[in-house]
Order: C-alpha cells, then sequence, then structure tokens
C-alpha cells in the first residue's frame, strides 16, 4: 500500500521520485523509484515504475527522463494551475488536534512547537 502511495505522490506531485529501504533481514528491501509522467504525448497510458529493487542490499540506479518529465508538465493538467494556498493554513498549523494527539515516551503530550 505504501508503495502505491509513494507513485501517487510522483504523480500528483508531478516529480520524480526515489525510495531506499532497508535490505532484509532487518526490514524487506524493496526500493522503488517512480517518474511521474503516465501518459504519453498521445494519452496512452506509461509504467512509471523506473526501478524496483528486491530484499537483497545492492546499488540501484534510477535514470529520469527530465526533458519528458518538463514536457509532461507542460501538457498536464494538473500542476500549480488550480492550487489554492489560501487553503492550506491547516496543513501548515503547528496545532495538533484529535485524533492525531500523541504521548511522547515520557508519557507527556507530545508538542510539535516544543524543541
Amino acid at each position: 500500500m505504501r508503495i502505491n502511495q509513494f507513485q501517487a505522490r510522483a504523480f500528483e506531485n508531478m516529480l520524480a521520485v526515489a525510495m531506499a529501504n532497508y535490505a532484509a533481514p532487518e526490514y524487506n528491501g524493496r526500493s522503488v523509484a517512480f517518474s511521474p509522467v503516465v501518459f504519453d504525448a498521445d494519452g496512452h497510458p506509461l509504467d512509471p515504475l523506473v526501478v524496483e529493487a528486491g530484499p537483497a542490499e545492492g546499488i540501484h540506479l534510477a535514470t529520469f527522463d527530465l526533458d519528458e518529465i518538463r514536457a509532461f508538465r507542460e501538457r498536464e493538467a494538473l500542476g500549480n494551475a488550480f492550487r489554492r494556498p489560501h487553503r492550506y493554513g491547516l496543513l501548515t498549523a503547528a496545532a495538533v488536534e484529535e485524533p492525531f494527539v500523541r504521548v511522547d515516551a515520557h508519557g507527556e503530550r507530545y508538542d510539535p512547537t516544543r524543541r
């Protein structure tokens, strides 16, 4: 599920993304990289998966076509054309409201404004 969410963030934000994970047995590996380009210029679907590593340790290179990404951004309907920054206040607010209130390791309510 998290891999699918990560892929969606690449598309939504029109950014190439890569995520590295610890190899097995500590974690399950499966590092990935996704391109935001999911349709070609004619509207045909493309596979956005650039790299999918297995559980083993290794070096995996992800190559992104920046010209293709730029062209996709120019023709895609998303992007910043429909942004509404005046509505984003809650996303950047420091207040923590229910149901997201958490208790820290000392049994105290977590305060993100306290350092």
